[in-house]
């Protein structure tokens, strides 16, 4: 009677919201962390953004690795013993004396941790769900936002408080205890005798024939590359405010505390945002649409900080970037699910994933380049802006790939 009332795909949704907010709090820490890093070694703004962008190649090989093991090993183990990596790495960190072991610690050990902390949880909650797919994606991937909500005011206290070093411990013990959420993910609800929620529903009438989509075929055609692209792009625009956002509010004339209010404005945003388009506009929009809107409104609110610089311009920026931000995020795992079905989707995502680590490259280490060059975030303000426009009308390309005729048969 239990099981009758109460499906444990939300459980599965609730673990996965605590293993994503360890994803967000590697993420959102780094750019508290930065510049006490960059004066402790000695460090330009280009050469702290290489941490970042070294730690993102290593998760990008992870996130390949995990989304292969997935598909058929068990996502606990996967996700607990993976994600100890990380948290070995932070505490490791506190003790490097030189930049090759903080690259070691920081970067490699941390960025394969990180691979499993994502793709894993996304997965599997693809695999419990047809109806209220994008809703369940959407509420564990908040984990990103609320993370940075909590995460950036307490490292800024952490470091001013007891130094960055014991920081780096503490978070380390911090992602060791929620990292134990991953024991209660089940890889499909077959292994509980249910069904996915929703399997009889309209919602799965319209994945009818995506389910013997094979990854090799799933790469074979445009649309995969076009959201690729989008996803890659998207998160140079993401990733270049995250990083220097912090700073950015310091230079402006803000307290360390202060400024650590506008990166987790974002995190508000955020968890709106994800209410709001997985929710309820999933119900009157398709999810390409939604991805349009949530891109070009993403690029609009950039616009705000490069005309007026202060507490609330940053703030209430802050908020509507994270709004429209957190809308486009969890609609790629459900246009891939709907796609290409979820037999090959660790492997399909794994690959996808990559895009992220791309853009961790190449958005911080231009937008460092551009401030040691120009001494001024403008220009790197400017390419975000950009970046974000564009992405919005590359995702009017995108349609749902139909199987050839001999792909069908094979």
């Amino acid at each position: 009677m239990l099981r009758n009332r109460f499906f444990y795909g939300w459980v599965i949704v609730v673990a996965g919201h605590l293993l994503i907010m360890l994803d967000g709090m590697v993420l959102y820490s780094f750019g508290i962390f930065l510049p006490y890093l960059n004066e402790a070694f000695g460090l330009s703004s280009t050469v702290g953004s290489s941490f970042f962008s070294l730690r993102c190649v290593c998760m990008a090989f992870s996130f390949v690795f995990a989304g292969r093991l997935i598909d058929t090993h068990d996502a606990r183990y996967l996700t607990f013993f993976g994600g100890l990596m990380g948290a070995l790495g932070f505490l490791l960190s506190a003790y490097a004396e030189t930049t090759w072991e903080l690259y070691l610690t920081y970067s490699v050990m941390v960025g394969i941790g990180d691979g499993f902390l994502y793709i894993l949880p996304v997965t599997v909650i693809s695999r419990w769900f047809v109806k209220k797919r994008a809703l369940a994606i959407g509420i564990a991937t908040a984990g990103v936002p609320v993370s940075g909500l909590v995460v950036n005011p307490l490292t800024t206290w952490l470091i001013e408080s007891f130094g960055y070093e014991r920081a780096l411990v503490y978070i380390s013990v911090i992602f060791t205890a929620m990292l134990c959420s991953a024991l209660l993910v089940k890889n499909r609800p077959e292994e509980m005798g249910l069904k996915a929620y929703g399997e009889n529903s309209e919602d799965a009438a319209k994945d009818t024939g995506a389910s013997d989509w094979s990854a090799k075929e799933a790469f074979s055609h445009s649309s995969f590359w076009l959201m690729y692209v989008a996803f890659f792009l998207g998160f140079n625009t993401f990733l270049i405010i995250i990083v220097h956002l912090f700073n950015f509010s310091v230079e402006a004339g803000l307290s360390p505390l202060v400024a650590a209010g506008a990166p987790a404005f974002i995190g508000v945003g955020s968890i709106f945002g994800r209410i709001f388009f997985s929710g309820v506009m999933t119900n009157y929009l398709s999810n390409v649409r939604i991805l349009f809107i949530c891109y070009f409104f993403q690029a609009a609110s950039i616009i705000l900080i490069l005309s007026v610089v202060n507490v609330w311009s940053l703030y209430l920026f802050g908020f509507l970037f994270g709004l429209f931000y957190s809308g486009w995020v969890p609609m790629f795992p459900t246009i891939l699910g709907r796609f290409y079905g979820l037999t090959s989707l660790g492997s399909i995502f794994g690959i996808f994933g990559t895009g992220f680590s791309l853009a961790a490259i190449s958005g911080p280490l231009i937008s460092g380049l551009l401030l040691d060059m120009t001494q001024s975030y403008q220009d790197a303000l400017i390419v975000a802006t950009a970046a974000s426009f564009l992405t919005a009308f590359i995702t009017l390309l995108i349609k749902k790939p139909t199987k050839k005729k001999s792909e069908a048969s094979t």
